[in-house]
């Protein structure tokens, strides 16, 4: 029996799942907070989808109106720094029978979302998850067509209570299910997110190729050069230290890449260059994109502030947001995720809950 998903986001990630899922067989709905940008998909109705997965997908409702197409499961795809906008209008509409998504959640997510929705008044807890990461990697061609040039493996997806992830996967559609993988908890997922250490830093290095109208690249096969790998190398060994230093582990961010896209490479500069699905994503064609308006409040800045909460100095991601704070002029600080002193004892007690549960049985 065909199941009814609502997908928050008509971007890339929200066009590449939708399409996913009605290729599939399943009922979606799609809500876009901008008519003007899925005026050709509620039109029609239809996605078209090239690359790993062809078709014409069909969707059931599209709307920039909530109320037109509120589902119970419901997979969010919009920019993280999106979060309290998409929180507040979900707030009214959600209960206790509610599976949320967060794909990805970047850094402390799920709790961020949690919290946006008690400051909109919201009296129940949904059932909420986040990812690592998304699960495909992919790119919107036109206005309601898309690319996916790969699906992931094994993204990690964790939720705030453990015990829901049983439903949550359930909940899942069977076509999404076998590229998840249930990390132990909340700490994996978010602070997995790899995002932050693969957008930062290179957008950052290379403003005068990306503000260069006569230039088109791509972003990270051309664009992370071995002297900028090195450097995001050294960001991602603070967030795996920290990671430490909360009880977790979490594998590196060229480790990753050899498992999710089956590649070989002995430095994080060597994964992307022999990443054939990294040479056809194109640069961002301005600096003021998801990769640093998302990835450095969402990201690096809650990196920090963990950093800042267990005592241990984060210099190379410091540097990161500062450059970006001096670049966009914006304070990134003032305007990210600042996970409170509760909030984070909450999750070091649940880590060592984990443990304790893991001792006792094996």
């Amino acid at each position: 029996m065909k199941k009814q998903y609502l997908i928050i986001g008509g971007g890339h990630q929200g066009l590449a799942m939708a399409a996913h899922l009605s290729l599939s067989g399943e009922y979606v709905n799609l809500w876009n907070r901008s008519e003007a940008n899925i005026a050709e998909i509620i039109k029609k109705k239809q996605i078209y989808c090239g690359g790993v997965l062809e078709g014409t997908a069909v969707l059931e409702h599209v709307s920039t109106k909530i109320g037109e197409v509120y589902e119970k499961t419901i997979f969010v795809t919009v920019p993280a720094n999106a979060y309290r906008d998409i929180a507040k209008m979900l707030a009214s509409y959600v209960d206790e029978d509610t599976v949320i998504i967060l794909n990805p959640g970047r850094t402390f997510g799920a709790i961020d979302f949690m919290k946006h929705l008690r400051d909109a008044g919201c009296k129940y807890r949904p059932k909420i998850a986040e990812t690592q990461t998304i699960v495909y990697t992919c790119r919107r061609d036109s206005k309601n067509s898309c690319r996916i040039y790969a699906f992931k493996k094994d993204v990690l997806i964790a939720a705030m209570k453990k015990s829901d992830m049983g439903e949550i996967m359930e909940r899942i559609p069977e076509c999404m299910r076998p590229y998840f993988k249930e990390a132990d908890n909340m700490a994996v997922t978010s602070l997995g997110n790899v995002g932050m250490i693969l957008h930062c830093a290179p957008v950052l290095m290379n403003i005068g190729w990306i503000e260069n109208e006569t230039v088109d690249f791509k972003y990270y096969y051309e664009g992370i050069s071995k002297t900028i790998a090195d450097y995001i190398e050294e960001v991602d060994k603070e967030r795996q230290m920290l990671a430490e230093e909360l009880g977790v582990f979490v594998e590196s961010t060229a480790d990753w890449m050899r498992r999710t896209y089956q590649i070989e490479g002995n430095t994080l500069y060597e994964c992307i260059r022999n990443n054939d699905y990294y040479k056809e994503i194109d640069a961002p064609a301005t600096i003021h994109h998801r990769y640093l308006l998302e990835d450095v409040p969402c990201g690096l800045v809650p990196l920090e502030s963990l950093g800042k909460f267990l005592g241990e100095a984060t210099p190379y991601t410091t540097l990161i947001i500062n450059l970006a704070c001096a670049v966009i002029k914006t304070d990134f600080r003032r305007m990210g995720r600042h996970i409170t002193k509760e909030a984070l004892e909450a999750l070091i007690e649940d880590i060592r809950s984990e443990k304790n549960c893991h001792e006792r049985y094996t």
